[in-house]
């Protein structure tokens, strides 16, 4: 009993004089061990927890938890924590929308940030203006090159018009011979693949209809299936010009991506 009472007054003394591990000191020593240590992940969340702490709150737990997030490319999560925390401190500070265009981008929100290019003021009124043209270059939106304020190589891409192929070409070189629309796009391998296939379904049912007539189920078979290939054939153009045209547009969209990294920001 004597040591029973012992023990709780113990316990008692050490719980009233022990320190919270949760508090706003330790998550921050917490959060910084985890930075610097590359476990950017884990930080990002302890960072996000002082920044939602009524406490704590400050600008820059914010702008770690998005520096952490961009470090492991999570970019829409490192957006969300900007529009959270940051974007609502932003009036009179122009850097801050300027930051978020960038993140933006980073996380492919093309459309979200081309609105945003509006709220952009001096001094990046003419960066705003070159990087709001390029993201409608991307979504295929009718841009303006007279601007002044374009730099020449926005210009450019905004007058240089992609290579694409022609889907009404492509579709009827493969209706009249198989697997040619394939070439046309550049697939050469699956455009003789195609060929082969269609020549030898064409001489295999020429062949029975000329041994066994016209009448008989085994060619008129062959001739139904060697129909739905040919069929077939045509619906492969229609997705090898897709993947063509998308191909090339991709490879333009990351020339502008890599122009306004490089440039613009």
């Amino acid at each position: 009993m004597k040591h029973g009472v012992i023990l709780l007054l113990c316990l008692a003394a050490f719980t009233s004089t022990a320190q919270n591990l949760y508090d706003t000191v330790h998550t921050k020593i917490f959060a910084e061990y985890l930075y610097n240590t590359q476990q950017y992940e884990f930080a990002a969340e302890e960072y996000s927890r002082l920044a939602d702490s009524t406490y704590s709150f400050s600008l820059d737990y914010a702008f770690k938890t998005v520096e952490c997030y961009s470090i492991i490319y999570q970019y829409k999560n490192a957006e969300n924590t900007f529009a959270k925390y940051i974007l609502p401190q932003c009036k009179n500070r122009p850097e801050l929308y300027f930051n978020y265009v960038k993140l933006l981008i980073q996380s492919e929100d093309y459309a979200k940030a081309y609105s945003y290019c509006d709220s952009l003021q001096t001094p990046y009124t003419i960066k705003g203006t070159n990087i709001k043209t390029c993201l409608a270059i991307i979504n295929k939106t009718t841009v303006n090159s007279d601007n002044p304020q374009l730099t020449p190589e926005v210009k450019s891409f905004c007058q240089n018009k992609l290579d694409q192929k022609s889907m009404a070409i492509a579709v009827s070189m493969s209706a009249i011979v198989p697997g040619t629309g394939r070439i046309y796009c550049g697939y050469v391998r699956e455009g003789i693949m195609a060929f082969l296939r269609s020549g030898f379904d064409l001489a295999h049912v020429a062949y029975g209809f000329h041994k066994y007539g016209y009448k008989d189920p085994y060619p008129l078979f062959f001739a139904s299936l060697s129909a739905c290939f040919y069929v077939g054939n045509i619906f492969g153009t229609v997705k090898s010009v897709k993947k063509r045209n998308n191909s090339i547009k991709k490879k333009r969209d990351e020339q502008i991506i890599d122009y306004m990294h490089d440039n613009l920001f």
